[in-house]
């Protein structure tokens, strides 16, 4: 269900009944959407990756199937099937303002099933976005009517219920658990490490011009100490970051935290506030947390520093930017604070002084590129060389950085160099423009051209690409490796034993190379049949539907991938005279 598991929120109880620029938000107006103990897999506003998970995963006991039901009266505003995000996914207005969100379902009721089954069917796509009150017939819900089965559709790695409340005008999602349901919780959150951050070439913690991390220990449930050294030395200026996550009632599923504060001497240094966000600014996840950790390790480091770049609206720092620097020879009291939803809170408390290190001897930073240059977060960035051109465009970067770029002999199958294009450690908010150059490109495989992207451990991943004026060119939002090469290979297609005793479908194993699936068409006697597509288990599979006669029927199957590579597959079947 998730593969990273910290938070980035905090919020304030005085704001608890109303979110600022939003409506009221009602403590008794909805049911649960599932009839058991709800327990929570998920948190709202957690680290996923390049973004803040938009509402809370519910857990279902481990299996598909588990019954949802409408959380108030409403009516069905949208119905959306993809094979990957949410998949199986479904919206309800309600009269107070708001809308309930409700991904990876295994299926739909009888009533919303027909209707998607009879839509697909006249668009010839299995992956549909409908919106049933802009027509004629809507789907009315009352509160408690079943509307679903919880499943694990989409992108999505174990059953569970992804549930949401937005505001039905902003479309801003806010924290499901602001509506009153019932978590008991008595488990406080815990902290993992801190980490402090010299925030210039002239500033150290103790002899270090690097980042440097402490463990902590408890001194007692509810308060943490550092557990080798309680005074830290510090030089200049630096930043303070910390990993903390919690435990729903000791249950062994590691979740986001629901608030966190740095204090120095007593003052704010630095809160994050969430108590719903706008889908547009989720990526600047990346720019509040240790991106290079993250890259590097998985951890989930919150960072008091706030980016110049970063417009997150509930990252809340200090006048200084979260940076601290302290002038005079006393000791400074750091606190920080973290807290669940349901208002356990721990505190970790250490100190710091100033102190210079001494016969310390400062290292020029060595960079392995063949050029360097100075970009601007805040202005339009553009390198050329006779064989790439990159464009970032302004708000793109974080923050100032020096562009690095190096380039290296390409290796088999490449149609020119590896391209190194600054360093995967730092990240961006919006895509950059990248052209190689293809002057090793033979004329034939121009419509077959693409970028593979190659990570720290050499391994490849397919950018979508096309052949442009002598260039090949995409648009990527990953510093990396980058280079030419081309996908003539067709998807794969093989047909999978039919373990059901009715016979009642046709299933098969599908895959692609590199560029991957874009599209597939299935017919039965020579007519389009919706055909089911699950990517991340690889598999497609056809129901016999009202668009196979009873006896022989010719099935064909025929798939395309993003390079126009295309693979078929024809078979026959026999539908039993019984069939209802």
């Amino acid at each position: 269900m998730k593969i990273l598991t910290c938070i980035l929120i905090a919020i304030s109880p005085l704001l608890s009944q109303k979110v600022p620029a939003q409506i009221s938000i009602p403590k008794d107006y909805f049911d649960p959407p599932l009839k058991i103990r709800l327990s929570i897999t998920g948190s709202f506003a957690e680290i996923r990756a390049n973004h803040f998970h938009s509402g809370v995963d519910f857990q279902v006991q481990k299996q598909e199937g588990m019954p949802v039901y409408a959380v108030a009266n409403g009516f069905v505003s949208r119905i959306k099937v993809s094979p990957v995000g949410f998949g199986n996914a479904l919206y309800i207005d309600h009269p107070n303002g708001f809308t309930s969100v409700y991904g990876h379902l295994k299926s739909y009721n009888d009533t919303i099933k027909a209707f998607v089954h009879e839509r697909q069917y006249q668009l010839q796509r299995f992956e549909v976005d409908l919106f049933p009150a802009t027509e004629s017939d809507s789907i009315l819900v009352k509160k408690g009517q079943l509307i679903g089965f919880a499943g694990n559709s989409g992108t999505s790695y174990g059953a569970h219920l992804h549930f949401e409340l937005r505001n039905t005008k902003t479309e801003h999602v806010i924290n499901p658990l602001l509506f009153g349901f019932d978590l008991p919780d008595n488990s406080p959150p815990t902290v993992d490490f801190i980490r402090l951050y010299p925030e210039s070439t002239g500033s150290f913690v103790g002899r270090s011009n690097e980042p440097v991390t402490f463990k902590v220990k408890k001194i007692n449930n509810l308060e943490y100490r550092l557990a080798e050294i309680d005074t830290l030395m510090v030089w200049g200026n630096f930043s303070i970051g910390v990993q903390a996550s919690d435990f729903q009632n000791n249950t062994s599923d590691r979740n986001g935290w629901y608030s966190l504060k740095m204090l120095a001497n007593d003052a704010e240094l630095f809160s994050m506030t969430c108590d719903s966000f706008a889908f547009d600014e989720t990526r600047y996840v990346n720019a509040s947390m240790d991106y290079a950790a993250n890259y590097n390790s998985g951890k989930c480091i919150v960072k008091s520093r706030k980016l110049p770049g970063n417009q997150l609206s509930f990252f809340k720092a200090d006048t200084a930017d979260g940076i601290l620097n302290f002038s005079d020879n006393t000791v400074h009291a750091i606190v920080i604070i973290v807290s669940d939803l349901a208002g356990n809170s721990v505190k970790l408390k250490f100190w710091v002084k100033k102190q210079k290190p001494s016969m310390l001897l400062q290292v020029p930073v060595i960079y392995d590129a063949d050029t360097l240059a100075e970009f601007p977060y805040s202005k339009n960035n553009v390198f050329e060389t006779p064989e790439i051109k990159i464009s970032i465009p302004p708000g793109s970067l974080y923050d100032d950085i020096l562009f690095r770029y190096k380039k290296i002999p390409g290796g088999a199958g490449m149609f020119s160099d590896v391209h190194y294009i600054h360093d995967a450690e730092v990240p961006l908010q919006t895509r950059m423009k990248v052209s190689i150059k293809a002057n090793k490109l033979p004329q034939r495989l121009r419509s077959k051209a693409l970028l593979v992207r190659m990570d720290k451990s050499g391994k490849r991943y397919a950018v979508n690409a096309e052949y442009e004026k002598g260039f090949v060119t995409a648009s990527t939002n990953l510093f990396d490796g980058y280079a030419i090469v081309v996908d003539t290979i067709p998807p794969t297609i093989k047909p999978l034993a039919d373990k059901n005793k009715q016979k009642n479908s046709l299933s098969f194993r599908v895959g692609d190379n590199f560029s991957g699936i874009s599209s597939y068409k299935g017919e039965v006697n020579g007519k389009w049949v919706l055909v089911e597509w699950d990517p991340k288990n690889h598999l497609m599979f056809y129901n016999y539907d009202k668009a196979s006669p009873v006896g022989e029927n010719t099935f064909s199957l025929v798939l395309e991938d993003q390079k126009g590579n295309r693979s078929s597959y024809k078979t026959t079947f026999t539908v039993p005279g019984d069939k209802n």
